[in-house]
């Protein structure tokens, strides 16, 4: 009996030799082989995993019945060049589109695209399922719960949402069921896995869709059991990298239980060797319990404490529910004494943010004692979440401008494969652009000196000893025209300068620099890299800029102090001569890659 082909589409960015086992295309083939009438029909072909030339994709089809697609950012225009080419190839194919990128409202969507026929909204497996046996009569969908798609008559369509089980154990795991053996077996890539213990979010952050259209608020489990079965699963099969995809993290009791069935699994394997998650931000107790834990075993590089922004008017505007500061600087500190590296984020581009209520937010961060980093992201405008919608955007004054889409640390698309693209927030009513400019800068300076730790202690010297503010040199240095006499730290400053003028015009903020990898680095990493070339003289005008920064404010203070400070920040600053005799590609990777978040940048010298 001929069987009729299922392709699933799931191009994943490929970091370095590694990439994320296809995991959405495996839970909707896993659930749909539990349906007999699927089992005996269809026919599952080889999962297309990673980026690649549309054609040599295209290659890959023979006689295809269902051509599947998780859109992502990362894959969105690939995956419409694909699936168009194959509509053409195969005109009978059912082309069914489905993932974050795809809007939920897609009746528009579905006019721009005429060669996808159906989308999905939020989970798949069922709706997926169902497709595949409406398919095999007369394509009657009309009874496919949390779709829209194109009717025989041409109308667009659209059906009622999806019934979410309470119990995510009616959901069989691709990793546990074999589904992925195969492949893993046939290919020499690192494979990374995404693993789940449950799904939902409460919040309505206004820059993000997790909890709409289609996906739930209310949390559903998978059991513990499972989830201690996938654990092992991942240690029995050598996974590198796990990444815990729940909202959440901390939020429940059995997430330490979580934590702990992963960390078994290294100590039974020696894998997986790191084990990500997305903590939560108000269950402060579980959440240093599981932190600790994961320290302790070296399976987590640093915890996250994110706020994402200090103003109290534009966490209103976003619908985000803070932590409170008191309870974030406590929890700074305990992680600070027991030795466990942390990290915080901050968006940038929120509306009702200010330039200046940006730097207080920079400022109360810093302030807090954050050892490690402190990370500034561009606020992005996602196709399912409320700021996404035009109605929202007008009411906050957001202007977006469409970047091309450089993965950070991520390998250059190969020639052929489509640009994908970001849309970035510029400016707001609350901060012109030129205003969101120079907080790029200074989020950059920031980044540079304190975060990468170029100038880490001095800097933390001159607050400590002379009560000057951290935003107060990183917005002094920021400006250009202090440092003319200083031509690295003046060369480094403009490039942030034109890097944000170039974003505001359309442009990627991303680089390659091949001597150190041909992967793309953060604006703030790229200068790091630069100034490891002349290191020497980069900390001479350190020393001058710090001494300008001081007079100006007619600060007496020691410069034989000074003097000694700045040497020992040298001193610690790794060198891919010295360090890593002359091996830049490796000094970038251990530095950079593997020790911006676990702490990991300075050495452990003292100034002889």
């Amino acid at each position: 009996m001929v069987k009729f082909r299922v392709y699933f589409n799931e191009y994943n960015v490929l970091m370095d030799n590694a990439v994320y086992l296809p995991i959405v295309s495996g839970q909707l083939q896993a659930y749909a082989q539990t349906k007999i009438i699927i089992k005996d029909n269809f026919e599952f072909m080889p999962f297309i995993f990673y980026r690649d030339e549309p054609d040599r994709i295209l290659s890959q089809y023979q006689d295809p019945s269902v051509a599947a697609f998780s859109v992502s950012m990362w894959n969105s225009n690939l995956s419409l060049k694909v699936a168009e080419m194959v509509k053409e190839k195969f005109p009978k194919c059912l082309v069914v589109f489905g993932g974050y990128n795809v809007p939920n409202n897609s009746g528009d969507y579905l006019k721009e695209h005429n060669f996808i026929d159906i989308t999905v909204r939020g989970e798949g497996e069922k709706t997926f399922a169902d497709l595949l046996e409406s398919n095999l009569g007369e394509q009657n969908f009309e009874h496919v719960l949390g779709i829209t798609y194109r009717h025989k008559s041409g109308e667009i369509m659209e059906n009622p949402e999806q019934i979410l089980p309470k119990n995510l154990d009616v959901f069989p795991s691709p990793y546990l069921e074999g589904v992925f053996d195969e492949l893993m077996t046939q290919s020499k890539i690192n494979f990374q896995a995404i693993v789940e213990t449950n799904r939902g979010c409460p919040f309505g952050c206004s820059y993000c869709s997790w909890g709409q259209g289609g996906l739930s608020k209310r949390y559903r489990f998978f059991s513990p059991e499972r989830v201690e079965q996938i654990a092992d699963w991942t240690g029995k099969s050598k996974i590198g990298y796990v990444f815990c995809a729940d909202s959440n993290f901390g939020m429940f009791k059995q997430d330490f239980d979580t934590a702990k069935f992963f960390v078994e699994a290294k100590q039974k394997y020696k894998f997986p060797e790191k084990f990500r998650v997305c903590y939560s931000k108000n269950a402060e107790k579980n959440v240093f319990k599981i932190g600790k834990l994961l320290h302790e075993n070296q399976m987590e590089k640093s915890i996250t404490l994110s706020l994402q922004t200090a103003n109290p008017i534009a966490a209103r505007n976003v619908r985000r529910q803070n932590i409170r500061m008191d309870v974030f600087n406590d929890l700074q500190k305990r992680y600070n004494e027991s030795g466990i590296p942390t990290y915080t984020e901050l968006i940038l581009g929120l509306p009702g943010e200010t330039y200046e209520s940006f730097l207080g937010g920079l400022e109360k961060c810093l302030q807090s004692g954050i050892e490690n980093q402190l990370f500034v992201y561009h606020c992005q405008v996602y196709p399912n979440a409320e700021m996404g919608s035009i109605e929202y955007q007008k009411k906050h004054g957001i202007k977006t401008v469409k970047c091309p889409l450089k993965e950070v640390h991520a390998v250059p698309r190969l020639e052929g494969i489509p640009d994908e693209y970001e849309d970035v927030v510029v400016s707001t009513d609350s901060m012109p652009e030129q205003d969101w400019k120079k907080s790029s800068v200074v989020s950059w300076a920031m980044q540079l000196f304190h975060g990468l730790k170029v100038g880490f202690y001095p800097i933390r010297y001159i607050v400590d000893k002379y009560n000057v503010k951290y935003t107060e040199f990183f917005d002094y240095i920021s400006i250009p025209s202090k440092t003319p006499d200083f031509p690295i730290i003046n060369r480094e400053i403009i490039e942030f300068w034109k890097t944000a003028d170039s974003i505001s015009n359309g442009k990627a903020r991303c680089n390659v620099i091949s001597e150190f990898s041909p992967i793309y680095w953060e604006p703030e990493e790229a200068s790091f890299l630069n100034i490891s070339h002349e290191k020497k003289e980069f900390y001479r005008e350190f020393l001058g800029v710090l001494t300008n920064f001081l007079k100006e404010r007619g600060i007496n203070f020691d410069k034989s102090e000074l003097e000694e400070i700045v040497k020992g920040q040298e001193v610690r600053m790794p060198d891919y001569n010295r360090d890593y005799s002359g091996d830049k590609k490796r000094f970038a990777k251990e530095v950079l890659l593997w020790g911006r978040k676990s702490g990991r940048i300075l050495l452990d010298k003292q100034l002889q």
